[in-house]
């Protein structure tokens, strides 16, 4: 075998650094809004008719399907509500310009620790990428800004890696709701702590071949040498 290099998924990691906290009818909200904004996108290419109809369907049927999977007991009112919310969630992202963007192919971020001798990685796979610009989507059901969550820090801190990241969240203004965003750029001091978590080869990591990896995957490839953390040349 070649290098071994120890892997795991960004959603690992940020489960064990910053679990989340939102309640199990929220969790399921979210689910069912990102499978439905990613079949809209998906779709839209290929129809010449609106789908904002089939979105709501789509949704309601993962939240359904959520909230089973979760053993959650929603009462009628609580589900109509959220159909509700999601109508005008969905109404408002068929009006946006993220409609353009496809869901990426999972991306490897290597971390290459020449000083301690360590190889390890995280795959990473953030909501949409626009492939002309190499700049990334991550769509949150709620507003950051006011609702700041500690695992949506982290998971961004990651995603950021791969290339500009851009947080659209949905904010809520006069009984309906609009799109906002937020950019971050790739902050390096979040990797020792990245590879401090590999190190520990937690459960659900795995180990695969360097060589592997890069070639079964689209990736980037940071350094450490000298003590310091820098993006290697493609």
């Amino acid at each position: 075998m070649g290098t071994p290099v120890v892997a795991a998924p960004t959603y690992l990691y940020v489960k064990h650094r910053a679990p989340s906290e939102d309640p199990p009818f929220e969790l399921a909200f979210g689910k069912a809004l990102d499978v439905a904004i990613s079949q809209y996108n998906y779709y839209s290419r290929r129809a010449w008719r609106p789908l904002l109809k089939q979105a709501q369907r789509c949704a309601m049927a993962v939240l359904r399907s959520e909230l089973k999977r979760l053993g959650v007991e929603a009462g009628r009112e609580e589900v109509e509500e959220a159909a509700r919310r999601l109508w005008r969630m969905l109404a408002a992202w068929s009006k946006s310009p993220y409609t353009g963007f496809l869901r990426p192919k999972t991306r490897a971020l290597i971390f290459i620790d020449r000083d301690g001798g360590f190889y390890g990685a995280l795959y990473a796979q953030p909501d949409f990428a626009d492939a002309v610009t190499e700049h990334y989507y991550e769509v949150k059901s709620f507003n950051v800004e006011e609702r700041p969550r500690r695992h949506v820090e982290v998971q961004s801190r990651v995603f950021a890696l791969l290339g500009p990241l851009h947080l659209v969240y949905f904010v809520e203004v006069g009984g309906f709701y609009e799109l906002r965003e937020r950019v971050l750029y790739a902050d390096l001091s979040v990797i020792d702590d990245v590879v401090a978590f590999l190190k520990e080869r937690p459960p659900g990591s795995e180990v695969v071949e360097l060589g592997r990896l890069r070639a079964s995957y689209p990736h980037k490839v940071y350094v450490r040498e000298g003590g310091a953390w820098r993006l290697a040349k493609a």
